[in-house]
């Protein structure tokens, strides 16, 4: 089939080696515009990159050869574009750069391990488990249980013959390594929960303030609501809380996301409005949108943060911003329910990228590769070495 778009027959070219030198410029100035969402490699040592570069540099264009018309003298500067050229030749360029927007899928051979997806697990008061449907993205809790699309999980006769639909009562929405979930809670507050999270939250927010648990990670669209007229209450908002390893969040409504897994400092980043945390046996610190409290043990302290960073997840993107790589494999690990083993240490290095979280695990190896990592996969296993 002719190939009609000329950066489709450079590419080509550039896999034959029959590029020269001007068009390998054009591929590169075309590349520019997406040399950020590659995965590149940074460390603290300059020496250390430079090294880094020139063998890089030296195991790309061994891979391309025979390519006679290529000046293989080529400028460390040009080092970015050779790779994502070589991503091209090895099949993993559509992967890493179809636009977010698009619902374009990436097809996956047999004996890849694919990245996650929707996919949970609901447990009433009284026991039941449910195992909720990978088709669609999402609950939202009323009287009764519904998918986002209207259908029912539990409708209103079940939910009324259940514990679950007493006031007092809690429900567990769960997802394994390798899924998301979306809840929208009663009160209307928008919940994402990432991979290998656990939210526990009341099927009817009763009483002066809204509380969940969570254990895991998960973004927050937190509705304003107001106490009922009577009382002493006088309209004042109603709090809503998040307890979750270490700390407590109070929020009246806003947008945020904690990071709270087990072998991890737990994050509470905001977005917009304005949240208070409070560590155990401390007072409540109030953070801004755009800053981030990290909370370890007893100790707290507050950062100003590039907020997309740390919600990328929410919208399909991985995102690293000189990211240690014992950390971007945390968050791979997670994403495609795969296991990690250092055989000799954790690698200095760190990270800076992004890519779309529906490329194969085996396209993420490649990247690392690219960038010197010595890392493979067997079976559900990364072996770094």
């Amino acid at each position: 089939m002719e190939q009609d778009n000329p950066i489709d027959h450079l590419i080509a070219k550039l896999k034959a080696g029959t590029l020269t030198d001007e068009e390998l410029v054009i591929l590169a100035d075309w590349y520019n515009g997406f040399d950020d969402t590659l995965v590149t490699l940074s460390t603290v040592d300059g020496d250390h990159v430079d090294a880094l570069k020139a063998r890089m540099h030296r195991r790309l264009f061994e891979k391309i050869k025979p390519a006679p018309k290529v000046n293989r003298s080529l400028p460390i500067r040009w080092l970015p574009y050779a790779a994502a050229m070589l991503l091209a030749i090895l099949g993993g360029w559509y992967a890493l750069h179809i636009a977010p927007d698009t619902p374009d899928t990436v097809p996956f051979t047999a004996g890849h391990v694919n990245p996650g997806g929707n996919r949970a697990k609901l447990t009433l008061a009284d026991g039941q488990t449910i195992s909720l449907s990978e088709a669609q993205s999402g609950i939202r809790v009323g009287d009764g249980i519904m998918y986002f699309d209207g259908s029912a999980v539990l409708g209103n006769e079940e939910a009324r013959n259940t514990p679950n639909s007493q006031f007092s009562s809690h429900n567990t929405l769960t997802t394994p390594k390798g899924g998301t979930y979306q809840i929208a809670l009663p009160d209307g507050t928008v919940v994402w929960l990432n991979s290998a999270s656990t939210l526990k939250y009341p099927s009817r927010f009763d009483g002066p303030e809204r509380v969940v648990e969570l254990e895991g990670e998960a973004y927050f669209d937190v509705r304003e609501q107001r106490l009922e007229p009577g009382g002493n209450h006088r309209q004042r908002k109603k709090p809503f809380k998040v307890i979750s390893r270490g700390q407590e969040v109070e929020v009246l409504g806003t947008q945020f996301n904690i990071s709270a897994y087990p072998d991890e400092q737990t994050k509470t980043t905001l977005v917009t409005g304005r949240v208070q945390v409070a560590p155990s046996d401390i007072s409540p610190i109030a953070i801004r949108p755009g800053q981030q409290s990290i909370v370890n043990g007893k100790d707290i302290r507050i950062t100003a943060i590039d907020t997309s960073q740390y919600i990328a997840w929410k919208h399909g993107i991985f995102h690293f911003e000189s990211t240690p790589l014992e950390e971007m494999l945390k968050q791979i690990a997670r994403w495609y329910d795969v296991n990690v083993i250092y055989k000799q240490g954790i690698p200095k290095e760190t990270f800076t990228g992004k890519f779309r979280r529906d490329v194969s695990l085996n396209g993420v190896v490649d990247i690392l590769r690219l960038s010197l990592i010595d890392i493979r996969l067997e079976e559900r296993t990364l072996i770094v070495n």
